[in-house]
């Protein structure tokens, strides 16, 4: 790691324990914890933890000074119901928590920091706190465009309440993010997308930060050398449930008419007990797996059939890394600057993903090839002494 010149006091803020899930925002959180810590700035980490993410204390790092507070974050019929006579987005309101801001303004007023990192946009709710007790420096970092995620659910849903529902969040969203951009002297955004659309709105000082690819994917390798599928996500995640449902629903029964020895392998946190209970030739459901990275190693094409999203896919970047030929559509491919056919296969249709897994099947060197370049473009794009030297140049 590269040196520096002067050790920084920085605050992190997190909407959850950046170290207690595999989900791509948490990775993206630890990422930047990890990076600080080994930078040698002083860290004082204040993230909430909740129901749906609980912290685990033995997995953290111990150069650095963490607190967690636990908040009710649940969705809930009355919230949603009062929600609606209110201006405000309720899926950022329900952050909105006096046990956490009591823990904001204890540690503000406890010591004085340099800079201080918003993580999401869930956690701008501390906006004022913050510009009430401290002097800082503040950055903002967009993991994606929220309100792009919910404007795409509303075009996509085929309920029309919902889809009345998710246009009302989106457009309150959207307003919300925005003037929170306005807010921002700099912000630190984790794709080259996301960079450009913020910067067009607001005067502050907008990096692209991304994600940098763990050294351990890097120098792992495959074990499977028969050609299978399999798809590896947090399944309680609106747009990887609604990409596995069209995938299994569209997709797959037409290919294994084509190709009757296909097999699909699908891992993931938070399945529905509609997709657990799902039985369809050739597909085999892992559930919830113990290591992540032993599942990707087994198996040979990656499958992110991903119609929704902003920011960057975690576990594409993974799966680049250790060698994996990937099919995705466009929105998956968003801030990997990779080319189909060369490091990466795009399929944005029921007919282009059953093509590129015939393809798949029938040409094992090719996927080798495109696996292996995978695992070069990582190399060469996604480097935690890039992500540390953009870093430290917002920290100045």
């Amino acid at each position: 790691m590269a040196e520096i010149m002067e050790a920084k006091k920085i605050l992190i803020l997190c909407h959850k324990p950046p170290y207690s899930t595999n989900d791509g925002g948490g990775i993206a959180m630890t990422q930047v914890l990890e990076t600080l810590c080994a930078s040698g700035h002083e860290v004082t980490l204040l993230s909430m933890e909740t129901h749906k993410h609980p912290s685990k204390r033995n997995n953290i790092l111990k150069d650095f000074d963490d607190n967690t507070i636990f908040v009710d974050t649940r969705i809930r019929v009355v919230g949603v119901l009062k929600n609606l006579f209110s201006d405000k987005s309720y899926i950022l309101s329900r952050f909105d928590q006096t046990a956490f801001e009591n823990a904001l303004i204890k540690i503000l007023r406890s010591k004085n920091f340099d800079s201080i990192i918003f993580e999401s946009l869930f956690t701008s709710a501390y906006l004022k706190t913050v510009q009430k007790y401290s002097k800082a420096q503040l950055i903002y970092r967009a993991h994606n465009i929220e309100h792009h995620i919910w404007e795409s659910k509303s075009r996509i849903s085929s309920n029309p309440l919902t889809k009345i529902y998710y246009k009302l969040q989106a457009e309150r969203l959207k307003k919300e993010e925005m003037r929170f951009w306005a807010s921002m002297p700099k912000i630190a955004c984790i794709s080259n997308d996301d960079a450009l659309l913020i910067a067009k709105h607001t005067k502050a000082v907008v990096k692209t930060v991304s994600l940098y690819a763990d050294e351990q994917f890097l120098m792992q390798e495959g074990e499977g050398s028969k050609v299978d599928f399999f798809h590896l996500g947090a399944m309680d995640w609106l747009p990887n449930q609604q990409g596995m449902d069209w995938f299994l629903d569209k997709v797959w029964p037409e290919l294994k008419e084509k190709e009757p020895d296909a097999e699909f392998h699908l891992a993931g946190r938070g399945m529905s007990q509609k997709l657990t209970k799902r039985s369809q030739e050739g597909l085999f459901n892992h559930g919830e797996i113990f290591d992540a990275q032993q599942f990707l190693s087994d198996h040979k094409v990656m499958l992110v059939p991903l119609f929704i999203g902003s920011g960057i896919r975690v576990k594409i970047i993974e799966g680049m890394a250790m060698g994996k030929c990937i099919i995705t559509t466009d929105i998956g491919r968003q801030a990997i600057s990779c080319t189909h056919k060369e490091n990466i296969l795009i399929a944005n249709n029921k007919s282009d993903f059953i093509d590129m897994m015939i393809f798949c099947l029938n040409n094992p060197t090719e996927v080798n090839r495109i696996g292996e370049n995978a695992r070069n473009f990582v190399r060469e794009n996604f480097s935690q002494k890039h992500v540390e030297q953009e870093l430290n140049t917002l920290l100045s």
